[in-house]
């Protein structure tokens, strides 16, 4: 059977159809068409669907009525249409009696529709069963029964209104167009009586096709936003493809697994290399000469080349949902490029006389281009959701896998990469990452559009395309050109950018110091050179995006000159129509758009590889071997280690701790003691896993608990903190809590133990962030507790208290294994075994006994501890006391009997007398006090002791809530929540953009960008004029000179035209984009210089990630997303406009459409914008709690690896992650929601141009094309120009959150006009007048009154309980807080007529916190580089550090580490004391500066102020007595006040004063 006689002897197609009045199409066409497109799509999509099903995994749907009657309604149609087959069969086909038969092709069409509805019931019902809501498949196909009915609908209506068949197709039509609406619609999956708790699922999840189509589901937020302010909790959670844990497990296996993969081909490639070897050399495995040696060595680089790439698991994983977006992409390009041959169409039809014109077919043609444009909008805004998706779900996926490797990496890496350099690859890179993924189908799309494009082009214009492609072949080559460039300087802004954020991470922590010694100007000038360093890498960026924006947007007048140019030199045999000219200049406004993006989607995709690569690096760093412990279930040893040879470093062989051999049994308590620099740290580090394995085994039974000799300390409650995780057991927490003397510190707090520590624990002393830190480790229940040193942190009472109900033989731990390392040498006698430590190797072990008699290092070490020890409060506790008497009896019996050296015999004098002399004090003038005291006296002493602790700890922690601005309603907070800013972003704030881009710049700028636009403009006018042009019409005249000359007199104007277009663009591009790199630049500066003039308070209340974000994320989208969105807004402005102007000067009737909608674009406008302001804050806000996690985890990543709850942490950072994925995912629905708006209202702008045109009759070919090509552009143009006012907002927020800190509340003035001498203060004489203080304006004062005189030299020890004021008279003197009345008057200057630097440079502190930064032993001795390296060195030999410093391989230029983390804390201290003697004034302040060091530590710092500090004033503020009571006077502080001011005897003599009674309480008497 042939196809004629298949469809009844009747052609498929008639070209005829388009001439006649009223549309007639074959019987051919009608009866195939309706199962044609419906069947056809159901045969497409099948393997899909069935795919698609088997990976659906959702419960099952009960029955609803519409699912009942969507069935219903497919099994009705399916009988209609064979009722229809039937009457045809028995009434004649189409009402025809006779002979006229059923062609074949409308049985088969019946029965093939009526199959399909049949089909779709089935699959309705499947659909049910898998819980799917609404199916775009089935949606579809019913577009296409609708679309593919109106053919047949037509016909019967025009040509058999009243025949039995054309009614049944009328119900069958009607039928149809209700399933359409049926399955438009989203069936509900709940059950009866089903009601979620906790937040909303994502709207998404259960919206209908539709509703996806055109995101109506985003509606009810646009609404809320616009009626109100919204905040975190109105939101839904994640939507579940999107969920953190999802998508970066994905992406951690594909990892792992590359991983693997890498290490075998390693492993392989060795051992191949190796078998070569041996055949060439004849040499056994293990047996290799050097010649062999080197083989192998350069066989290195093949090897690295083998390293698991992190490109290819991002390919792996996301490469299909990639070219699922880039296939609507693709799709979106076909049918924007079959609108300019629907163009010509129209453009032709419109250039017949009024009486040849088909109005039908002019209609047809104007829907069309508007379907067209409806198409290509959906495919277009739904392919870039897809990407911007994908973008979140690398993102997230990227910071999970960063997050998991902080947790797993070595001590070494550490080294590498810092919190801040860390942070920087989270904030910067990842994002840029996610920036690139949002446009990279373009580059798919770019091969599409120019290959389809071209063939259009060479359809219409012939060989003058060539010159178009030359064009786009110089351009492309261009472009590749100035990516590279982009490249180079990229990977130099990022490096500089990791630099600047990790020294202003280290800044910010280390604040206190930095305001203390004035070094503000120094790290202001250090991070502004980096920051200068980076700008110049911006301004040549900007250079090479001016001119990549010349060879992008100009592109359309380059192709359409060369396509013009080679068209006129060009044999001519018709003339240039307006066809022609606008199907052409259509086309290659279309091929221009891939064009203009592909500068952008090559610097994106730059981007982002630099960025992949950068992650990778780190991603390859080394990590904690988990072989180095091996943990069992079964052994008679909890811990065990044998031959053990550990390292810091990973690639060295220099062993830290070697030969180490240690079994030690379950339930003991052992002691790990050794001097400063030893290994006893380190033992326990070994223990963890944390060193490097280099031999030996190391074995652990158990869980573990460790408590660092640095308490980490969560911004959590202090429940939270001790909890960690773990199931509240209130009995269990009450016994915790009072075995760790925490249960006074909770009466006392705000809010108990929910009171919130602040970051780094800063609202809490030092001493209760260990017990804190020890209760969490009790709580924990662990089997093995390693406690390094938590016992040199707190008080020596409480420390008793600590071992005696926590640690020691009758504590809580009495039957858990227990590693103390530990100075109180008064704890060994009852410890079950010692180690002692010795230059990294145990240099004995045994029982204290043992030890003892051994006459050792350990009787050594306990010479040096007793002789050395001034610690009189331990020394006067009777219990404490009565235990070293012992042990001194012990060793100088065990020691007395082994010879001394003469130098030995004098230093055992020495220390013997200064020992007895002690014990003189103890037991001669001070003990009747002590006498006179009975015991009853002394318990009531006692409970009146914890009674003013009571008291007195409220008022200091009333005051520190006055101190943070926080009123005691808060319930313990100390951190205020970040507030995003509401309503429309300021004004103020671009202003102040603009000034600092320099407001003539900024006008010449917009000014060149207008001139271009308008250039434009005429130039396109000139096109019609030229097409238009009565002699050029004539196609006689052709081959005449004068011909010629006109049209190259049309070309060369339009040549000129052209250039001062580029010249403009130029200078626009130029004038902009550096004068945006001043701008952010200013922005930078002034904020780094209001943070560095901000009060401590602000530090103390402001997490440190909240201020990276603002100088890391947020400057970072000022430096590129910004200027990116500006030029995009700024230039489809101005073609917005112009486009409207042209549009109403060729088609005037078309006014009445486009004010209309230009009315509602403003509504639309107007009612998204608040929702993209509102989510994009909310946003902003809640990536800073994610940034907060990493620099918590990181600082306290050794502790939760030994505790075993890494997974805990990352599941705390999914849920920060998911909070803030939703909020930037909301906020590019909302982008869709009105880019689908915005695209259709520009279409209908098309579809009114396009009616207008073919209705009117005065309205050339050459107008009606200029205004279409036009009305194509508006589509564009609004579009992006919606876009970029969101994106403008969205970035202008992180202006407004830079703008925010840069109007901070300073300090005064560093520097005033009345300065002091320069050699002053010459005595140091202090004086307090009457000097009253508070922390804020409108609270209490801190201070009331404090009236007194401090001679020069004298050393005063400052003394108080909790709350007195010592820590604000601390701060009055370096002016950290300002008088509110009285003045400190200093050798006769009052503090407050000089200058803060003035000041601060004449006092010397030492604090108690050693901070250091990541930078060499001498700049953080000497930043300013004040001191020769003579006086350095003096400084470190006066601080007991030259021979460490002399023993580094590059001495004082070695690297510290981040925070000093490659020194000691002991180490750290005495680098501080050598920056205190370098910088030594008349004036020294100790802030308790040896109360976290040990005992040996402790004495070296004594012992070098005494020597050094002899002839200056010295004030110390003591919170333990011990270390003040041989100064000259003791000033005791009680509520802000003065009350007892005299010499430590006269004071102790006065029962009745504070001062003995605290002396008392401390065992002092």
């Amino acid at each position: 059977m042939t196809f004629l006689e298949f469809c009844g002897n009747s052609s498929f197609w008639d070209n005829e159809v388009f001439t006649k009045d009223k549309p007639k199409f074959t019987e051919c066409f009608i009866s195939t068409v309706p199962a044609l497109g419906p069947v056809g799509w159901l045969v497409l999509t099948f393997i899909f669907y069935v795919t698609g099903l088997k990976k659906t995994s959702t419960s099952s749907m009960p029955f609803h009525a519409t699912n009942v009657v969507k069935t219903g309604i497919c099994v009705v149609l399916a009988v209609l249409s064979l009722f229809t087959l039937y009457t045809n069969n028995t009434g004649g086909y189409k009402c025809v009696g006779g002979d006229n038969a059923i062609p074949t092709s409308y049985t088969v069409s019946c029965a093939l529709i009526t199959a399909s509805f049949i089909y779709v019931a089935i699959i309705t019902q499947i659909n049910r069963r898998k819980g799917i809501i609404s199916s775009w498949l089935l949606w579809i196909f019913w577009i296409f029964v609708v679309i593919c009915g109106i053919v047949p609908l037509q016909d019967n209506i025009l040509y058999q209104p009243t025949c039995i068949s054309s009614i049944l197709q009328y119900i069958i039509f009607g039928f149809s167009c209700v399933q359409l609406v049926l399955y438009s619609l989203a069936e509900s999956p709940s059950v009866y009586g089903y009601e979620r708790i906790g937040k909303p699922v994502c709207p998404k999840s259960h919206a209908s096709v539709i509703s996806k189509l055109f995101f109506w589901w985003f509606t009810p937020i646009i609404r809320t936003c616009y009626k109100r302010t919204i905040s975190k909790e109105d939101l839904w959670d994640q939507h579940p493809e999107l969920q953190a844990e999802k998508v970066v497990n994905d992406l951690q296996l594909l990892w792992a697994k590359q991983e693997t993969i890498a290490i075998r081909r390693r492993i392989l490639q060795k051992s191949s290399l190796l078998r070569s070897e041996y055949n060439k050399n004849g040499n056994i495995p293990g047996e290799e000469t050097a010649l062999l040696q080197r083989s192998l060595s350069n066989e290195e680089d093949d090897l690295k080349l083998e390293n698991p790439s992190l490109y290819k698991c991002c390919f792996q994983l996301y490469g299909l949902e990639w070219f699922r977006a880039a296939g609507l992409k693709i799709c979106c390009d076909i049918s924007i490029l079959l609108q300019p041959l629907i163009l010509k169409l129209i453009v032709n039809e419109t250039e017949k006389p009024s009486e040849e014109r088909v109005l039908w077919y002019g209609i047809v043609l104007a829907v069309l281009i508007f379907l067209l444009g409806q198409l290509d909008a959906t495919f277009y805004i739904h392919s870039l959701q897809l990407m911007v998706t994908l973008g979140l779900k690398v993102k997230t996926a990227l910071i999970g896998i960063i997050y998991r490797k902080t947790l797993k990496v070595n001590n070494s890496v550490r080294k590498d990469y810092t919190v801040g350099e860390i942070v920087n690859l989270v904030s910067v890179d990842c994002q840029r990452i996610q920036d690139a993924f949002t446009f990279s189908h373009e580059m798919l799309s770019y091969f599409s559009i120019l290959t389809f494009g071209l063939y259009e082009l060479w359809d219409v214009m012939g060989t003058s395309t060539v010159g178009c492609l030359v064009v786009i072949a110089i351009l492309t080559s261009l472009n590749a050109l100035f990516g590279k460039l982009q490249e180079n300087y990229l990977k130099d802004i990022l490096y500089y950018k990791g630099k600047r954020c990790k020294l202003l991470n280290e800044i910010i922590f280390g604040m206190k110091v930095i305001k203390m010694y004035a070094w503000e100007p120094y790290f202001w000038k250090k991070i502004r050179g980096i920051r200068l360093k980076e700008m110049a890498m911006l301004r040549k960026i900007a250079r090479v995006t001016a001119c990549s924006i010349v060879c992008a947007t100009h592109s359309p007048f380059m192709m359409n000159f060369a396509i013009l140019l080679i068209y006129t030199l060009t044999a001519q045999t018709e003339p240039f129509t307006a066809g022609k000219a606008f199907l052409a200049l259509s086309v290659v406004n279309i091929l221009s758009l891939p064009l203009t993006m592909i500068p952008f989607v090559i610097s994106g995709v730059i981007q982002a590889f630099v960025s992949i690569k950068r992650i990778q690096q780190f991603l390859l760093t080394d990590d904690v071997n988990p072989q180095n412990i091996h943990f069992i279930s079964h052994s008679d040893y909890a811990v065990s280690i044998q031959n053990g040879s550990f390292t810091w470093e990973k690639n060295t062989e220099r062993s830290t701790l070697g030969g180490i051999n240690v079994n030690i049994r379950e339930g003991n308590l052992v002691a790990v003691v050794g001097h400063v620099g030893s290994g006893k740290s380190s033992f326990i580090a070994s223990i963890l896993g944390e060193m490097e394995k280099l031999a030996g085994e190391v074995r652990v039974k158990g869980s573990v608990a460790y408590v660092s000799q640095e308490a980490w300390i969560q911004n959590l409650t202090v429940k939270d903190n001790i909890l960690y995780g773990h199931t509240f057991n209130e009995r269990k927490y009450n016994r915790v809590i009072e075995g760790c003397c925490l249960k006074t510190d909770f009466e006392i707090l705000t809010a108990g133990d929910m009171t919130e520590i602040g970051e780094r624990g800063i609202n809490v002393s030092g001493g209760q962030k260990q017990r804190i830190n020890v209760a969490r480790a009790v709580y924990s229940n662990s089997d093995i507790y390693l406690l390094d040193d938590p016992l040199s942190a707190v008080d020596s009472h409480v420390g008793q208290e600590l071992f005696k109900k926590v640690i020691g033989p009758e504590g809580m731990l009495r039957h858990k294994t227990r590693i103390l390392v530990t100075h109180g040498v008064h704890w060994l006698p009852k410890v079950d075994d010692i180690i002692v430590m010795d230059n990294g190797r145990i240099s004995e072990r045994g029982t204290f006994q043992q030890l003892l008699q051994h006459n050792g290092p350990f009787a050594q070490f306990l010479q040096i501890y007793l002789l050395h020890d001034d610690a009189p409060e331990e020394e006067n506790d009777t219990e404490i006391s009565k235990i070293k008497d012992e042990i001194w009896d012990q060793v100088e019996s065990v020691t007395s009997e082994g010879g001394l050296t003469t130098d030995d015999s004098v230093f055992m004098q020495g220390g013997l007398s200064r020992r007895k002399s002690k014990l003189l004090l103890k037991h001669g003038s001070l003990i009747h006090l002590e006498r006179s005291l009975s015991a009853a006296v002394m318990i009531k002493a006692t409970m009146a002791m914890r009674e003013r602790n009571l008291r007195e700890s409220k008022a200091s922690m009333s005051k520190k809530s006055l101190k943070t601005g926080i009123p005691e309603s808060t319930e313990g907070q100390l951190i205020k929540e970040e507030t995003a800013q509401e309503g429309s972003v300021n004004l103020s704030v671009l202003i102040e953009f603009i000034k600092a881009m320099g407001i003539p710049a900024t006008i010449m700028g917009l000014l060149a960008l207008a001139a271009q636009q308008g250039l434009n403009i005429y130039q396109n006018f000139w096109i019609t004029f030229w097409t238009e042009d009565i002699y050029l019409k004539n196609a006689t005249l052709i081959h005449t000179q004068s011909y010629t000359d006109i049209t190259f007199y049309y070309l060369g104007i339009y040549a000129l035209l052209g250039v001062l277009q580029g010249i403009t663009l130029f200078l626009f591009g130029m004038i902009a984009f550096t004068r945006f790199v001043k701008a952010t630049g200013d922005i930078h500066d002034r904020g780094l210089n209001c943070i560095l003039r901000s009060p401590m308070s602000f530090f103390d209340t402001t997490p440190v990630g909240r201020i990276m974000n603002r100088f890391s994320s947020d400057i970072d989208v000022i430096d590129d997303r910004f200027p990116r969105t500006f030029r995009m807004l700024s230039i489809m402005g101005f073609m917005l406009c112009g486009t409207i102007v042209v549009i109403i000067v060729t088609t005037p009737v078309s006014m009445a459409v486009i004010i209309p909608m230009l009315i509602v674009y403003i509504v639309i406008i107007k009612l998204y914008l608040p929702s993209a302001r509102q989510l994009k804050r909310i946003e902003s806000v809640t990536r800073s709690p994610i940034y907060n996690h990493f620099s918590e985890t990181i600082s306290g990543a050794s502790i939760i690896r030994s505790y075993r709850s890494v997974n805990r942490f990352i599941d705390e950072l999914h849920t920060r992650l998911d909070i803030n994925a939703c909020f930037y995912y909301a906020a590019n629905t909302g982008m869709g929601w009105i880019g689908i708006f915005i695209e259709s209202l520009g279409n209908l702008i098309l579809l009114a141009v396009a009616l207008f045109g073919i209705i009117s009759t005065d309205v050339n070919g050459g107008d009606i094309g200029l205004a279409l090509t036009y009305a194509f552009q508006i589509i564009i143009a609004m579009n992006i120009v919606v876009r970029g006012v969101s994106e403008m907002q969205m970035n202008v927020v992180s202006i407004e959150r830079c703008e925010e800190y840069m109007h901070l509340p300073p300090e005064a003035d560093w520097i005033q006009r009345n300065k002091p001498p320069i050699d002053w203060p010459q005595k140091g004489t202090i004086q307090f007048c009457n000097y009253k203080t508070r922390y804020r304006i409108g609270l209490e004062l801190v201070l009331s009154g404090i009236d007194c005189f401090i001679e020069n030299g004298e050393r005063v020890g400052i003394v108080g309980r909790t709350g007195a004021g010592k820590s604000s008279l601390t701060q009055a003197l370096f002016r950290i807080i300002e008088p509110a009345e009285g003045s400190i008057v200093i050798d006769g200057i009052t503090t407050t007529t000089i200058g803060l630097h003035e000041l601060r440079r004449k006092i010397t502190i030492l604090p108690q916190d050693p901070v250091l930064f990541s930078d060499t032993l001498r700049v953080n001795l000497d930043p300013l580089g004040q001191f020769t390296d003579t006086e350095i060195w003096k400084a470190l030999e006066c601080a007991h550090l030259k021979d460490f410093a002399m023993n580094q391989t590059k001495q004082l230029m070695s690297e510290l580490g981040e925070g000093g983390n490659n020194l000691s804390i002991g180490q750290r201290q005495l680098v501080c004391l050598a920056r205190t003697l370098l910088h030594k004034t008349n004036i020294l302040l100790l802030d308790e500066a040896t109360a976290a060091v040990d005992m040996e530590t402790d004495d070296l710092i004594q012992r070098t102020i005494s020597e050094e500090f002899a002839e200056c004033t010295i004030l110390s503020i003591a919170h333990r007595l011990n270390t003040v009571m041989d100064y000259d006077r003791i000033m005791v502080l009680d509520e802000g006040t003065i009350v007892e001011f005299d010499a430590p005897d006269n004071l102790l003599r006065n029962k009745d004063g504070i001062f003995y009674s605290m002396a008392h309480d401390a065992g002092l008497v």
